[in-house]
């Protein structure tokens, strides 16, 4: 039997489905697990939602979804003026 482990916790359930759905993409078998049924908002109690994935892909899981939240290096944006010429009326 296939133990599942989080990979990732979303505060709100469109979140844990992104996740899902950007993990599922790449390969990986996974399922959503909510805290528990409620009705109130789960933002409001702190309950969330957790992607759940099997034991043996939760390393490659971790990489993936670390890679994509973690913020892209870009070099700093030049200004560049430019000479602008006037309309002759």
């Amino acid at each position: 039997m296939t133990t599942w482990l989080t990979c990732y916790a979303a505060p709100t359930s469109p979140e844990a489905h992104l996740v899902k759905g950007f993990l599922e993409q790449r390969g990986v078998p996974c399922v959503l697990k909510t805290d528990g049924p409620t009705i109130y908002p789960a933002t409001a109690l702190g309950l969330g939602v957790h992607v759940l994935v099997p034991e043996h892909w939760l390393p490659v899981a971790r990489k993936l979804v670390e890679r994509r939240r973690a913020p892209r290096h870009r070099p700093p944006a030049r200004v560049v003026a430019l000479p602008l010429k006037r309309r002759a009326r």
